[in-house]
């Protein structure tokens, strides 16, 4: 075979890889977006379009449940209203903030939103006769079950306090720092500002600061604009401290998954109408430290309260409660007693409902048939008789103040990834940026750049590093990656084995010729 021919073989075999790496990653690439039309979906008996998938990426902070829509969320189609919202449509997304559900969803899978990241409110179109929200929580029309808390409302109650009052007044705050930026202009006092900032500040993030007076950078922590002028800005930088939310009164179900991981709160008002408490309805709740269980409940769901590590001595299961769910109280390692008022035989428990210790093979077993006042003592507070269902009385005393709620993934410091992003972007800003245009633009259609980057390091660049060094090491004869030494060595290794080979020739001869 010819050089040309060679050449136009490698270039050919490039095109034909490269094109099957692509083809193959786009055909498992979920689009943003997925519709499916179902009948019966859920047993609900509800029919039509159903959203049943979503891969968001950083152009999705904002989500419209009302109509099918294109792969990328684009062209709704009003033709075909959205009735239903699949279990597990959002699943750990790391970019909606506010979804907004239209008047046509009749029925919303009580696991359809788990663990938004940063989703900060759900509004409900209010023409809606299923579904209402109040101040961007979710509930069923009748207000009776209470489907999601979002994780970071926390910080809608920042964004709407400085708009409406120029303050933060609903929510505690613990100030952690103060900086004082300035510069000739608005870019010289975003780079002073950054350098003195302890978090990762990007020029997005600062001009939403610039505009809306606050900016949160990651969940429960901000950074609010005390005193500005023309060219200098100070901000104070806080984080939420004292998160609580009352359940309003009529609410009778908490459903699965409700407060899913939403760690920044430190106190749930449960109402004496609440009856049950869905499967994982406040998993991972670190921060919360009291919780009063209502007369009237009657059953708490598996997992309810798994990891609510900050709940401390003793907890009072009233003798309404006949069902506890199986790891319902997993590693709560805070909790000394379970207090339940009713007799053993009377409720059914899962198993490991209470936590267990470190190396412990069976945790220390609950006491039944209690009364209110023996918790009460335990807790070292008065026995004078104390109604629990009450929310407006106040909550036990403990005799130690409640752990502030685990903050070590706020000061997020630049790592090696960041350093490097950062000396490239000043280094090649051309480059830079039309990478990056691309990457955004690759990501809004649904592809993560991420599989695709590691397929191309692991996979196609090696095989194709593999292929072109055979094919030029045939082309030429010549292993042109030796160096001298070894090719000598080689060279030496061969003349040898070729010597080797015409001894065994002469030898065979020789034999064949005496047998003759």
């Amino acid at each position: 075979m010819s050089i040309p021919k060679k050449i136009a073989f490698i270039v050919m075999l490039v095109i034909f890889v490269g094109t099957s790496v692509w083809l193959s990653f786009n055909t498992v690439t979920r689009p943003t977006y997925e519709f499916e039309e179902l009948t019966d979906v859920a047993g609900t008996q509800v029919d039509g379009w159903s959203f049943i998938g979503f891969n968001g990426n950083q152009n999705t902070e904002v989500v419209n449940i009302d109509f099918v829509r294109d792969k990328n969320g684009d062209n709704p189609d009003k033709s075909r209203p959205v009735v239903a919202v699949d279990a597990f449509t959002f699943v750990s997304d790391e970019y909606v903030k506010y979804i907004y559900i239209g008047d046509s969803v009749e029925y919303i899978d009580e696991q359809a939103f788990v663990y938004c990241k940063q989703l900060r409110a759900v509004y409900v179109d209010e023409n809606n006769p299923y579904y209402t929200d109040v101040d961007g929580v979710l509930y069923t029309k009748d207000m009776k079950t209470m489907l999601l808390y979002p994780i970071c409302r926390c910080t809608q109650i920042v964004y709407d306090d400085i708009e409406k009052t120029g303050d933060v007044r609903n929510i505690g705050l613990d100030i952690k720092e103060t900086i004082t930026a300035s510069g000739a202009d608005n870019d010289a006092v975003y780079l002073d500002f950054k350098n003195q900032a302890s978090d990762d500040i990007s020029r997005e993030l600062f001009d939403e600061m610039l505009e809306r007076g606050v900016m949160a950078p990651y969940i429960g922590t901000y950074y609010i604009i005390r005193e500005q002028t023309e060219n200098s800005i100070t901000v104070e930088k806080a984080w939420s401290c004292d998160e609580v939310f009352s359940i309003p009164e009529g609410v009778e179900r908490i459903a699965k998954n409700c407060f899913y991981k939403c760690d920044r709160l430190q106190r749930i008002d449960i109402p004496s109408t609440v009856k049950e408490i869905g499967d994982m309805a406040f998993f991972k709740c670190y921060g919360i430290s009291l919780v009063t269980l209502p007369e009237g409940l009657t059953s708490i769901g598996s997992d309810a309260f798994s990891y609510c590590q900050n709940m401390k001595r003793a907890i009072f299961i009233p003798e309404s409660v006949k069902e506890i769910g199986h790891h319902c109280f997993y590693q709560c390692t805070g909790l000394e007693k379970f207090f339940v008022e009713a007799a053993e035989s009377d409720i059914s428990l899962g198993g490991s409902w209470q936590p267990k210790e470190e190396n412990a093979f069976k945790a220390e077993p609950a006491i039944f048939n209690a009364s209110y006042a023996d918790f009460t003592a335990f807790n070292g507070e008065e026995t004078e008789a104390q109604e629990p269902a009450e929310p407006e009385e106040a909550p036990p005393e403990t005799p130690e103040e409640p752990a502030e709620p685990e903050k070590t993934t706020q000061e997020k410091k630049p790592g090696a990834l960041d350093k490097i992003k950062a000396w490239a972007k000043r280094t090649f800003p051309d480059a830079y940026g039309k990478i990056e245009a691309w990457v955004e633009k690759t990501e809004s259609e649904g592809t993560n750049v991420l599989a695709i980057l590691l397929i191309v390091l692991f996979v196609f660049i090696p095989c194709m590093f593999y292929v072109v060094i055979d094919v030029i090491r045939k082309m030429f004869k010549e292993d042109f990656l030796m160096s001298k030494k070894k090719k000598e060595k080689l060279r030496k290794k061969q003349e040898e084995n070729e010597r080797l080979r015409r001894e065994y020739l002469e030898q065979l001869e020789k034999e064949e010729g005496g047998d003759e």
